[in-house]
């Protein structure tokens, strides 16, 4: 039977102590207008410890009470505390390598796969899944999947509301799947990252009172990983790459990140720049819709960006749901949104020239009529 209760407390607990995140921003705060922000006022990045908070805060309830699904969870949250402490100091220093970050993320991965379970246990590849049994193949491959999520989730947290909107979608996806399932234990844990999401939501979208910070980005893409771990090691009938199908927005940003980053800008792969997707969504859509307003503001331009990439997601999700049992026809759709998202990015690309090269014109036909004598 479906139970509601991990979804509320979470969303209760992270709606009453997220102001204290917002209060605190003295102790960790972005900057306005520093580098890649899209924000105007100092905004505090403590907002993903109270989501592993109010996540914590279901599990202690969960054993208090003996519920049996959420109790057995808890292994799993303690083995998170090393990548969410790295991004907590992160969040605070702006001092912490990505080499670091990424070894926090792999160490966590390592405590779940001895502690909770989290080992990879197939890829619906005919000539891959026997070399599974392996541990020197697949435990590897379950960490770099562990910390290619985390990276994910981070890279994508560049707007009000976008990746914990997308992560909302994508937990969504997870416990669709194991509620049809029977699979009472990864539907609590979703529904209880889902919770703490949604009263995170309040005070980050639209006016992005609070942030996730690195933190909660990648507990969230820590959480997303193991879940989908969990879901596929207990569902035979679910295809290995449901959940591949169901994270292919935040998944494609980052590929497309490093494609960008180390092949086309011959720069460091670990490196931030400003060219994410929806970076060009907003300097190149939210921005000139601003600008046509009497009175142009900065948080409504911001907040312009998230509804746009969440129907990514959704789309992603629907399909996902539909073939959820067709690998290849998943195959199919991971193709066909990669495809759309190249094009998509090409676009805003080829826009942004387009209207730089109008500009660039404009002036010197400006400067022209200026140098032109004037008729007697």
């Amino acid at each position: 039977m479906f139970d509601a209760w991990p979804i509320v407390v979470s969303a209760i607990c992270a709606v009453v102590l997220m102001p204290l995140a917002i209060f605190a921003r003295s102790i960790g705060h972005d900057a306005p207008g520093v580098g890649r922000k899209l924000h105007d006022v100092p905004t505090s990045r403590l907002g993903g410890l109270v989501v592993f908070a109010a996540y914590l805060a279901v599990l202690a309830l969960a054993l208090w009470t003996g519920h049996v699904s959420l109790s057995a969870a808890l292994p799993l949250a303690l083995c998170a505390i090393p990548v969410v402490a790295v991004g907590l100091w992160e969040d605070i220093t702006f001092n912490v390598r990505p080499r670091y970050r990424m070894a926090a993320a792999v160490m966590s991965g390592a405590l779940a796969s001895a502690f909770a379970g989290g080992v990879i246990p197939r890829l619906d590849l005919s000539l891959i899944d026997p070399l599974l049994t392996h541990a020197w193949i697949v435990l590897p491959l379950t960490w770099f999947m562990v910390a290619g999520a985390c990276n994910a989730m981070n890279l994508i947290d560049g707007a009000n509301g976008l990746a914990a909107g997308t992560a909302l979608i994508m937990f969504g996806g997870i416990a669709a799947a194991a509620g049809w399932s029977q699979d009472t234990v990864t539907l609590a844990e979703a529904l209880a990252v889902m919770g703490a999401l949604a009263g995170f939501m309040v005070w980050n979208f639209p006016r992005g009172r609070v942030f996730l910070g690195d933190a909660g980005a990648y507990f969230i893409g820590f959480m997303y990983a193991e879940l989908s771990i969990r879901l596929i090691a207990r569902n035979n009938d679910l295809s290995a790459w449901y959940v591949i199908l169901l994270a292919a927005y935040p998944i494609m940003d980052t590929l497309f990140a490093m494609y960008r980053r180390g092949v086309i800008r011959h720069t460091k792969l670990m490196s931030p720049d400003a060219l994410h997707l929806h970076s060009l969504i907003f300097r190149r859509v939210a921005m000139p819709i601003e600008r046509r307003q009497s009175e142009m503001s900065l948080q409504r331009a911001n907040a312009r960006v998230a509804p746009r990439l969440w129907l990514h997601s959704a789309i992603c999700f629907a399909l996902a749901v539909l073939f959820h049992d067709n690998t290849p026809l998943i195959w199919l759709c991971i193709t066909g949104y990669a495809l759309f998202y190249i094009h998509r990015y090409r676009t805003l690309v080829r826009f942004g020239r387009t209207r730089t090269r109008q500009l660039a014109e404009a002036l010197k036909d400006v400067d022209r009529d200026a140098n032109q004598p004037k008729a007697l």
